[in-house]
């Protein structure tokens, strides 16, 4: 039987060429810097299934086993249609123990579409959240790195051209990653001894946080020994970003975001205004100019979830809202904001500011959420330090250390 190029559904084409996907592998492998002997949980949507396969490629290259496990947008579209809900809140025993039994995970950006998420009963996806935390931490606690992907209904879905989210993703797991280490290290020694950070920029964000303790943390495309010793032990790609876990109970202010996507139905949020006090969102402040109603959902939902985590002693108490990371964007391949968190973060001269879980990062919360929510690229930073003195590292966008 002979089957036409165009009888093949989507999500199984790719039209990045077998050339850039061996590179990128190879940069994820090496962000990865595992031993002789570990093993790795690749997960991967079937559009993927090439670029998964490079990297297990790459990986048994240095003696490293790994296992791929792929879903496809039919599973899942059909899956969140008919399944009922109490099935999507158990906790899979197979993924589980695929979790406890490897040394680190690979997780590539899926679905292919992500209209399927956005037509997924809300639900659904809360009892999805609940079923797969137990093995979010797991892999938490491991090496970890989540991988950009870019797909033409992925670009239809946040509304730009699909050479331009291919360029941001493409390049920007492929930037000079000795150009990248030596730019977090510049800004790492810059927070060090800092006692409050004060972001502002033209659009409103005038936010107040303390760092004071904290550990820094650099996303330099590398995991390092040092970092896994510190507990730092994930990454993303594209890299490039110094961040830090303020305290969590301290910081006020107010944060503008031009543009998110909800972390459940993918659907963009535009306009975003927070407001903190304590360390903590309040919600009944915070504003968007569309969307607004799926930007409190969400969080709703999720503290919910929290709440009920909490009642049962698996978690110590509720820190969705609470402010949970400050990252300072440094990939100079990232040059434009489109709503796509892994992109967005890393825009040279932006600064995101995340609430919920943060304990990997060295911070205290545990949580369903981690939502991270970037500033336009003008942002300036003023670091007041532990002796009283005061230092501006970024000025309207522009890295002045």
């Amino acid at each position: 039987m002979v089957v036409r190029l165009s009888e093949v559904p989507g999500f199984l084409l790719t039209d990045i060429d077998d050339d850039t996907l061996s590179r990128m592998a190879k940069a994820v492998v090496r962000c990865m810097n595992m031993r002789k002997g570990e093993a790795v949980w690749i997960r991967s949507g079937l559009h993927t299934w090439r670029f998964a396969e490079h990297i297990r490629y790459e990986l048994l290259m240095q003696g490293v086993t790994s296992v791929a496990t792929f879903t496809s947008d039919w599973f899942v579209e059909r899956a969140y249609r008919d399944v009922p809900k109490e099935f999507f809140a158990l906790t899979p025993k197979e993924e589980k123990g695929l979790a406890e039994a490897v040394d680190g995970a690979i997780s590539i950006e899926r679905p292919w579409d992500p209209a399927v998420m956005a037509r997924a009963p809300r639900e659904k996806l809360d009892a999805r959240t609940a079923g797969f935390f137990p093995i979010r931490e797991i892999i938490l606690s491991k090496k970890w790195c989540y991988v950009g992907y870019p797909s033409e209904p992925m670009a239809r879905s946040l509304g730009v051209p699909y050479p331009d989210l291919k360029r941001l993703i493409v390049d920007g797991i492929l930037y000079d990653q000795e150009k990248l280490a030596s730019d977090c290290e510049r800004v790492a020694r810059a927070l060090r001894g800092a006692d409050w950070v004060h972001i502002t920029d033209e659009f409103g964000t005038d936010l107040e946080l303390r760092i004071t303790g904290r550990r820094i943390n650099k996303d330099d495309a590398f995991i390092s020994d040092e970092d896994v010793a510190r507990g730092d032990t994930g990454s993303n790609l594209p890299a490039g970003e110094v961040f830090i876990a303020p305290i969590e109970v301290e910081g006020s202010g107010v944060l503008y975001c031009p543009l998110t996507r909800d972390r459940y139905t993918m659907r963009l949020i535009k306009g975003v205004r927070l407001t903190f006090e304590g360390g903590r969102l309040v919600l009944d402040k915070c504003t968007a100019e569309e969307n607004e109603d799926d930007l409190k959902r969400t969080i709703e939902g999720c503290i919910k979830i929290d709440e009920e985590k909490a009642r049962k002693g698996e978690i110590p108490e509720v820190r969705t809202i609470n402010v949970a990371e400050l990252g300072i964007g440094l990939n100079m391949a990232i040059d434009k904001a489109i709503g796509y968190i892994l992109t967005d973060e890393k825009i040279g001269g932006s600064i995101h500011v995340a609430i919920g879980s943060n304990k990997t990062y060295g911070g205290t919360s545990v949580s369903c959420l981690h939502w991270d929510f970037v500033t336009a690229p003008r942002a300036t930073v003023e670091v007041i330090y532990m002796d009283g003195s005061s230092k501006v590292i970024m000025e309207e966008g522009k890295l002045l250390v």
